[in-house]
């Protein structure tokens, strides 16, 4: 009896530890920040600012390369703002090609919001994925980086709005 009482409190006592052991536990996302990014999409190398809040609003402006220096698109309330030395165009934004960085970077913000309000987006380690892409976070709950097979975002100097 002695022996399988304290087979019963090992198991009991493995049971109660095995939970501390998961993956470290990270806070929510932040989904109202701004942040610089580096992107390697579809082969061609970008940078930037971006500023994103959960209600959908985004505006991405473009640093790099040359040739896009100073583009800026601009999300809000269906509509995609585009400007650049001057020039502005409004449109709805389905007019920007879905396979495109800005339409591509909204709609996995997008669903990363839904996700996180739906209670059904969970974090392992920092980790997580949201349809083809994985995203990173830091231990404040800061996007580090998204990569599916068409590239690599990277984040750095993330603040929350």
């Amino acid at each position: 009896m002695t022996k399988s009482l304290k087979a019963l409190c090992v198991l009991f006592f493995a049971l109660i530890m095995l939970p501390g052991c998961a993956g470290a536990k990270h806070a929510q996302l932040v989904t109202d920040f701004t942040a610089d990014f580096n992107a390697d999409y579809r082969g061609q190398k970008l940078s930037g600012s971006l500023t994103y809040n959960r209600q959908g609003r985004m505006n991405l402006h473009l640093s790099s390369p040359e040739t896009l220096n100073g583009l800026s698109v601009g999300y809000s309330d269906g509509e995609l703002h585009l400007s650049k030395d001057g020039l502005q165009c409004t449109a709805d934004e389905a007019y920007l090609p879905s396979p495109s960085l800005p339409a591509e970077l909204k709609n996995v913000l997008d669903a990363i919001c839904r996700e996180q309000e739906n209670g059904r987006l969970s974090l392992s380690d920092g980790k997580a994925e949201i349809g083809s892409w994985e995203l990173v976070s830091d231990e404040k709950g800061y996007l580090v980086s998204l990569e599916n097979s068409s590239g690599k975002i990277e984040f750095e100097d993330a603040a929350a709005l």
